[in-house]
C-alpha cells in the first residue's frame, strides 16, 4: 500500500519545485540558465507522473524510479530552499545594517563562494533529474498535461460535517449497551468488578463503551466515572495518573507514583466509580495484577467497576470477573442505515431509489464493520452522480483475501478519493503522532505548513486557511474523530480510529518511522524522511544512525526519547518537536537549521533558548509549552520576519523582546506586555494586522493616553476574537485608565472581553456604542465578558440588552452599592425588543447561562426589574447562579426559571431566602457562610424534586433542616434528610449550633459515605444500621460518646478529628475492611484503644494531639502487629513533646511518614535509616527542629523519592539549596521542597 504515497509525493513536489524554480530564475543569482533548465526538466517530468502512478502499482520498475525521482525531488527542495533562505537573511541583515547606519557587505560570507555552491548543486540536481528523465522514456509513459493540484478542485460544502459521538449515529448497538449497563448496575457484591468488550478493529467497540458511560442510569449509579485511553502502553503509573487527571479535570504535575496513589485515595475515598479503561493490549498477567492491587490499595469499596475494551481474548480472560461482551458484526440494513446518516448530511444529494440500491450493495461488502460502513459513507457523501456510487462498488479493494489488509484496503477508498494531493500528504502526514494522539487543529495546520504541504491560493486569505478547510475534509470523510469543542463551539482537537492510524502509517512507511525503544543501524533509512521517537513506558527510544540518514529528515517528533548528539546534524528538518524533561537545552548550532519552520518544546527543562534560534529567518511557528524554567526570548526575535505563531504563556514569559511589531506576519500572539522603553509601547500592536485569536494586554498603565491606546488599532483585528485589558495590580499614584480604555475600543464581532485591574470610575462608552453597519450594537456578538478589580466603578454597565451572552463574571467592584434596573436595560434610546423595534425591551439577558457575583462588599441592593419595569422576561436561559463574598447584600431578585446550579457564600440570610423562593430546577445546591441563616425551610425542597447535591458548609447560625420527604431526585447530598432511598452521600460541615440533626433510621441500603461535623453531643440515631458505610468522618467538638460500630463491616476509613470531650473509642474488632484509621485532636484520650491489636488490615494510620498532659506519646504496642503492612503513618504531637516514640522503629516497610507538630523536637532519630521503604518524609510545624540524621544515615534511604519540610523555620534554613548546613544530606533527592 506504501507504493500509493509515492506519485503522491512526486506530483506534489514536482509541481511546488516548478513554482519555486520560476520564483530563482527572476532573482540574480548568476545561474539563470541551470535554473531554467531545472524547470523544463520538472515541467517534463511532471507530464508523465500521471501514467506512472498508474503502473506502479503492477510494475516494481516502475515504483522504484519513482522513489528515485522523489528522492531527488526532495534534494531540489532543499536547494531552493537554501536560495529562498539567502533572501530572507540578506533582508534582515539589510535592514539591521541600515538601523545602526552602516555600510553593508551583504554578509560575512562570500557571497560569491555561495553562487558557487549554489550553482553546482543546482548542475548537480539537474543532471540527476535528466537521467531519471532518460529513464522515463525507456517506459515510455503516456504524457498528459500538468496535474491540477489547485484548492479550486475541493468541492464546496454546503453543511459541515463533524464526527463527534452523537447518540443518532450509533447504530444496532442499544441491545448491548442495555446488557453491559444491566451487569453494572448489578455488580455490588465485589470490590472490583471487570467486564470486557471484545473485538475487531473498527467494530464500535470504544463506542459501546461510551454509550454505556453516558447512560442515565450509569451516571446516577456511580460517583464517579473515570475514561483512560490505555492503548499498547499499559504503564501502572501513567494509567493512574489518567485517572487524576479524569478526576481532576487538569494536567497531572505529580511525577512521583506515590504522591499519585496517595492524591486517587484522597479523591476516590469512600466513593463508588466506574472506570473505563479503552483500547488494551497488554497481555501480562503480572501487568494487571500490580494495577489492580493499587486500584484495591486506592479504593477497596464494593461495587467500583471496569470497563475493558481490546481486541484480544487472551487480556479479556486475565482481566475480566464478570463474562465478556463479545462485540458481533452489525447486520447489512444497519450498516446500510449508517451509510445512509452519513450521505443524507449533504442535501444537495437526492437519494434516489437507484442510489438507495447501489448503497445496499455497498452496505453488503462493509462486512458489518461501522467505522468502514461510517468512512464509505462519508466518501459516498461527496458524490452526486450515480456513476460515481457504482464506480465504489466495483472497485477491486472488496476482493482481498487478508481480514485486516481488507479493511485497510476498504478504508484507502476514502484515501484514493482525496484530492488534491497535498490533501493526502497531509493526511498521511498524521502518522507522525502516536495512537489515540490528540491532534490540535491549529498545531495540526502549522506542522503541514512547516513541510511545504499548504500552497497560497486565490481562493484563501492565507495558507492557514487552507490547511482548516483540508482538516474539515478530512472530518467529513470520517478519517478524523473524537473532536473537541471551545466553549464558542469551534474544534480544537480531534484523533484518528487505529484503524485508520494504520492506514496512514502504511501508505507512509516508506517515508515515515515509528520508533518506540532501541533503533539500531540495521534499518534501511534511506527513503526515511520523518521519524517518530515515542516513549513506550518502559524504554527510553534512543538511535544509532549515520549522519546521512540524520540529514535527510524533514520532520522529527520526540516525546521522552534521547535524540543524543543526533540533534547536530538534523539541517534539512523542516518541523522539531522536542517533548520531555531530560532535554535541558537546544544545540547552539541550531542556527544553522536554515529550513526550520516549526519548533515546538514541551515540558522541557531548558532554561533558555539560544541567540542563534534567531537565524532561523524560514521560522513560522514557535511554540513553548509549560516549560517552567524558561523565562524570556531571545532579544533578537525580531530577525525572525516569517514568523506567523508564537504561542508561549504568560504564566512562564512575563515580558516579549524588544520591536515585536517587525513580525508583520504574525498571526498567533496570545500576550503583550506593555514597556515603558520604545519597541516595547503599545504600537507595537497595531503593526501585528494579522493577528486571530486571543490577545491579553498587559501593563496598561504605561499607556500614555487615548490616542496611543489607538495605536493597537484593535478595530482593524478582526480575526482577534478574545481580548484581555490588564492593568497591573500594584501600581501606585494617579491613573488616565479611563481614557486609555476608551481608545482600545474592539471591532464588532469580539467574541470574548476580559477587563482587570481597571481603576476608572466608568466603563467606557463603546459598550454601549451602537454597531454603524447594522441596527445592533457594537458588542452583540459577546459571548463572554468578566470585569475584575475594577475597584472604583460605582456602577455595572448596561448588559443586559446582548443577545448571544452567555457568561457574564464581576467580581472586586467595591464601589458599586446597587444592582439597579440599567443593568438590566438603558432607557435612552437604545434598540428595545428583541428584534430591534418595539417601545419596550420584552426579554433581557436572553442568552445568558452563567452569571458570577463575587467580592462586592458594599453591594447592599440587587433590584429586581421585573418589579420595576415592564420587562416580561429575565435570564430565560441561565443555568448557574454564583455569588461570593457580598457580606452587606439584604435583597436580591427571585426569577430564575431554569436554574439548576446555585453556588452562594457570603452574604446575609435575607438576600438568600428571597433569591431561593421561588426556585424549582434545582439540581445543585452549595451555600457557606450565610450569616443569620437559621433554617433551611422545606419549601426549597418540595419545589425541587431533581435536587441531587446539596453542600451546606460554615453556616454557624444553621440550627434546623426541614427537606421534603418527596426529594426523592437526591444523590450526592451532603446535609439533609436521610430518608431519601438514594441517599449515598450525607456530610455535615462546620455547623457546630445545628442540633436538629436527622436521624439514621432506614438509611443503611445505600449511606456509603457520612461526615458529621456540628455541635451535637450524641450522634444521630441509627448509625449501626448503616451496614453499607465504607468511610465514616466525626468531627464533633461536644461529643461524649461513639456507639458501637461493630456491625459497620463495610467501612473502610474512619476518621475521628477534634472531638475534645471524647473520652474513649467504642470496639474496632469486627471491623474487618478498615484500612484507614485516623484519630486525632482528641484531647481527653490518654492511650490508643488496646482492640487495634485484632484490626488486621489497616494501611494507613494518623494518631496524635491527645491529652496534652502527657510528657511522652501513649504507647503503640496495641500496633506493633502491623508493622509489615503499614503504607503510611502520620504522627501528630503536641507542644511539650520533644522525642519521637521508640516503637515506630519497627515500621521499616512504611512508605510515607509524615511527623508534625512536635514542638520540642531539634532532631530526626539515627535509627530513621532503616526505613529503607520510604518514599514521601513529610515534616511539618516542627518548630525547633534543626537537625536531620547524619548523611550516612540518609543515603540508606534509597527509595526516598520527595521530602517536604512545611513549617520548620530553622530547619528550611538549614536545608538551603546549595549553602544550608543541611543541604549535602539530602541534595540526592529528587523532589525537596519547602512551604510556610
Amino acid at each position: 500500500m506504501a507504493e500509493n504515497i509515492l506519485s503522491v509525493v512526486a506530483e506534489e513536489i514536482v509541481g511546488k519545485l516548478i513554482s519555486l524554480a520560476t520564483e530563482q530564475i527572476g532573482l540574480a543569482w548568476g545561474f539563470k540558465e541551470d535554473l531554467k533548465r531545472l524547470r523544463d526538466s520538472l515541467t517534463t517530468i511532471q507530464a508523465v507522473l500521471a501514467d506512472a502512478e498508474r503502473r506502479q502499482v503492477r510494475e516494481e520498475q516502475v515504483r522504484l524510479w519513482l522513489r528515485r525521482l522523489k528522492d531527488v525531488s526532495y534534494d531540489a527542495d532543499d536547494v531552493l530552499d537554501d536560495l529562498a533562505y539567502e533572501i530572507l537573511r540578506r533582508k534582515v541583515e539589510i535592514r539591521n545594517q541600515m538601523k545602526r547606519k552602516v555600510c553593508f557587505f551583504f554578509s560575512a560570507s562570500n557571497p560569491i563562494a555561495f553562487r558557487f555552491k549554489m550553482a553546482n548543486k543546482v548542475k548537480n540536481i539537474h543532471e540527476s533529474l535528466r537521467t531519471i528523465i532518460d529513464e522515463a522514456n525507456k517506459y515510455e509513459f503516456t504524457r498528459a498535461g500538468p496535474i491540477n493540484a489547485n484548492l479550486e478542485m475541493i468541492p464546496n460544502r454546503e453543511r459541515e460535517t463533524d464526527s463527534s459521538l452523537d447518540p443518532s449515529e450509533v447504530v444496532g448497538r442499544e441491545h448491548d449497551a442495555s446488557e453491559i449497563v444491566k451487569l453494572l448496575l448489578n455488580a455490588v457484591s465485589q470490590q472490583l468488578s471487570v467486564i470486557p468488550i471484545v473485538g475487531m478493529a473498527g467494530l464500535g467497540k470504544t463506542t459501546l463503551a461510551k454509550q454505556v458511560y453516558n447512560n442515565e442510569l450509569v451516571q446516577k449509579h456511580f460517583d464517579e466515572k473515570i475514561w483512560v485511553c490505555v492503548s499498547d502502553n499499559f504503564s501502572n503509573k501513567r494509567i493512574l495518573s489518567q485517572i487524576l487527571e479524569s478526576l481532576t479535570h487538569s494536567s497531572c504535575t505529580l511525577e512521583n507514583k506515590n504522591a499519585i496513589y496517595e492524591s486517587l485515595k484522597e479523591k476516590l475515598q469512600g466513593k463508588r466509580y466506574l472506570l473505563v479503561l479503552d483500547d488494551v493490549w497488554n497481555e501480562d498477567s503480572h501487568e494487571w495484577d500490580t494495577l489492580k492491587e493499587s486500584l484495591l490499595g486506592i479504593n477497596p469499596n464494593i461495587g467500583n467497576n471496569i470497563i475493558v475494551t481490546t481486541r484480544s481474548d487472551k487480556v479479556a480472560e486475565i482481566m475480566r470477573t464478570l463474562p465478556k461482551h463479545n462485540m458481533k458484526n452489525l447486520l447489512n440494513k444497519e450498516c446500510w442505515e449508517i451509510i445512509k446518516n452519513r450521505v443524507s448530511t449533504k442535501e444537495r444529494i437526492p437519494l434516489t431509489q437507484e442510489l438507495e440500491d447501489i448503497g445496499r450493495e455497498i452496505a453488503k461488502r462493509c462486512h458489518g464493520i461501522p467505522l468502514v460502513a461510517k468512512v464509505i459513507g462519508g466518501s459516498m457523501s461527496w458524490k452526486i452522480e450515480e456513476s460515481e456510487w457504482l464506480k465504489i462498488q466495483k472497485s477491486m479493494v472488496w476482493n482481498s483475501q487478508d481480514e485486516n489488509e481488507c479493511i485497510l484496503s476498504i478504508l484507502k477508498l476514502s484515501f484514493d478519493h482525496l484530492h488534491p494531493p497535498s490533501l493526502k500528504k497531509c493526511f498521511t502526514y498524521c502518522a507522525i503522532f502516536p495512537k489515540d494522539y490528540a491532534m490540535g487543529k491549529e498545531e495540526l495546520v502549522q506542522h503541514w505548513m512547516a513541510e511545504g504541504f499548504l500552497q497560497p491560493s486565490q481562493r484563501h486569505f492565507s495558507v492557514e486557511d487552507i490547511g482548516f478547510e483540508y482538516f474539515d475534509i478530512l472530518l467529513g470523510n470520517s478519517l478524523f474523530q473524537d473532536i473537541e469543542r471551545d466553549k464558542y463551539g469551534d474544534i480544537i482537537s480531534c484523533k484518528m480510529h487505529d484503524l485508520v492510524h494504520d492506514l496512514a502509517l502504511s501508505i507512509s512507511k516508506w517515508e515515515t518511522l515509528h520508533v518506540e525503544g532501541i533503533l539500531g543501524g540495521d534499518i534501511d533509512m534511506s527513503h526515511i524522511r520523518r521519524l517518530s521517537l515515542i516513549y513506550n513506558g518502559q524504554t527510553t527510544p534512543t538511535i544509532s544512525l549515520s549522519n546521512n540518514d540524520m540529514g535527510r529528515l524533514r520532520t522529527i517528533f520526540s516525546i521522552h526519547a534521547n535524540l543524543g548528539n543526533n540533534l547536530l546534524v538534523v539541517k534539512c528538518v523542516r518541523g522539531l518537536t522536542l517533548f520531555g524533561r531530560h532535554v535541558d537545552e537546544l544545540p547552539k548550532s541550531i542556527g544553522e537549521f536554515r529550513h526550520l519552520r516549526l519548533l515546538c518544546i514541551e515540558r522541557t527543562n531548558i532554561k533558555a533558548l539560544p541567540n542563534s534560534v534567531t537565524k532561523l529567518y524560514n521560522l513560522q511557528t514557535l511554540i513553548i509549552k509549560y516549560c517552567h524554567l524558561l523565562e524570556e526570548l531571545p532579544n533578537d526575535l525580531q530577525n525572525l520576519t516569517n514568523l506567523r505563531h508564537i504561542n508561549i504563556s504568560h504564566k512562564y514569559i512575563k515580558q516579549l523582546p524588544i520591536n515585536i511589531g517587525n513580525l508583520t506576519c504574525l498571526q498567533t500572539l496570545s500576550f503583550f506586555v506593555i514597556g515603558q522603553d520604545e519597541g516595547h509601547r503599545i504600537k507595537e500592536v497595531g503593526c501585528l494586522s494579522q493577528l486571530r485569536g486571543g490577545l491579553c494586554i498587559y501593563n496598561l498603565e504605561h499607556v500614555r493616553d487615548k490616542e496611543e491606546a489607538k495605536t493597537a488599532n484593535l478595530m482593524g483585528k478582526t480575526g482577534v476574537h478574545k481580548l484581555g485589558f490588564h492593568w497591573s495590580s500594584e501600581r501606585e499614584g494617579n491613573n488616565n485608565d479611563e481614557d486609555v480604555l476608551e481608545g482600545l475600543r474592539p471591532h464588532q464581532h469580539l467574541k470574548s472581553l476580559d477587563i482587570k485591574n481597571f481603576r476608572g470610575e466608568k466603563l467606557p462608552s463603546w459598550i454601549l456604542a451602537r454597531d454603524n453597519y447594522s441596527d445592533g450594537f457594537l458588542l452583540d456578538h459577546l459571548l463572554e465578558i468578566r470585569f475584575k478589580n475594577c475597584d472604583k466603578c460605582n456602577k455595572i454597565p448596561t448588559l443586559g440588552h446582548l443577545l448571544h451572552l452567555k457568561v457574564l463574571e464581576i467580581e472586586g467592584m467595591d464601589n458599586v452599592t446597587c444592582i439597579g434596573t440599567e443593568f438590566y436595560i438603558n432607557y435612552s434610546g437604545e434598540r428595545s425588543s428583541n428584534s430591534g423595534g418595539g417601545s419596550c425591551r420584552k426579554v433581557v439577558f436572553p442568552a445568558l447561562k452563567t452569571l458570577v457575583l463575587a467580592k462586592l462588599p458594599n453591594l447592599v441592593e440587587w433590584k429586581d426589574v421585573l418589579e420595576l419595569t415592564t420587562i416580561e422576561t429575565v435570564f430565560p436561559c441561565l443555568e448557574e447562579l454564583t455569588i461570593k463574598s457580598c457580606g452587606q447584600l439584604t435583597s436580591a431578585p427571585y426569577h430564575f426559571p431554569t436554574l439548576k446550579e446555585l453556588r452562594i457564600s457570603g452574604i446575609k440570610s435575607t438576600a438568600f431566602e428571597r433569591i431561593i423562593s421561588k426556585l424549582s430546577t434545582l439540581a445543585s445546591l452549595g451555600i457557606s457562610y450565610i450569616s443569620e441563616l437559621v433554617c433551611l425551610r422545606e419549601q426549597l425542597f418540595q419545589n425541587n424534586r431533581s435536587l441531587m447535591s446539596i453542600y451546606i458548609d460554615n453556616c454557624f447560625d444553621l440550627v434546623s433542616i426541614s427537606p421534603h420527604e418527596d426529594a426523592t431526585s437526591l444523590q450526592s447530598i451532603i446535609i439533609g434528610d436521610v430518608t431519601f432511598p438514594s441517599l449515598e452521600t450525607f456530610e455535615v460541615s462546620d455547623c457546630p449550633n445545628l442540633r436538629s440533626f436527622p436521624s439514621l433510621q432506614g438509611a443503611g441500603s445505600r449511606l456509603r459515605s457520612l461526615t458529621i461535623s456540628c455541635g451535637d453531643e450524641v450522634l444521630p440515631i441509627g448509625l449501626q444500621s448503616c451496614t453499607s458505610l465504607s468511610k465514616l468522618i466525626i468531627e464533633c467538638p461536644n461529643l461524649i460518646s461513639i456507639p458501637e460500630l461493630r456491625e459497620l463491616h463495610s467501612l473502610v476509613d474512619l476518621q475521628i478529628f477534634d472531638c475534645s470531650n471524647l473520652k474513649s473509642i467504642p470496639d474496632l474488632r469486627e471491623l474487618h475492611s478498615l484500612t484507614h484509621l485516623c484519630i486525632v485532636g482528641c484531647k481527653k484520650l490518654t492511650s490508643l484503644p488496646d482492640e487495634l491489636k485484632c484490626v488486621t488490615g489497616l494501611k494507613s494510620l494518623m494518631i496524635g494531639r491527645f491529652c496534652e498532659e502527657l510528657d511522652a506519646f501513649p504507647s503503640l504496642s496495641s500496633i506493633q502487629h502491623l508493622h509489615t503492612s503499614l503504607d503510611r503513618l502520620i504522627l501528630v504531637g503536641w507542644e511539650k513533646l520533644n522525642s519521637l516514640p521508640d516503637e515506630i522503629q519497627c515500621f521499616t516497610y512504611l512508605k510515607h511518614l509524615c511527623i508534625g507538630s512536635f514542638d520540642g523536637l531539634e532532631a530526626l532519630p539515627e535509627w530513621l535509616c532503616n526505613f529503607s521503604s520510604l518514599q514521601i518524609l513529610k515534616l511539618r510545624l516542627c518548630k525547633k527542629l534543626m537537625y536531620l540524621p547524619t548523611s550516612q544515615a540518609m543515603q540508606h534511604l534509597t527509595k526516598l523519592e520527595s521530602l517536604l519540610i512545611i513549617k520548620c523555620p530553622k530547619l528550611k534554613e538549614r536545608c538551603a539549596r546549595g549553602s544550608g548546613a543541611e543541604w549535602s544530606k539530602i541534595a540526592h533527592i529528587q523532589d525537596v521542597r519547602f512551604r510556610d
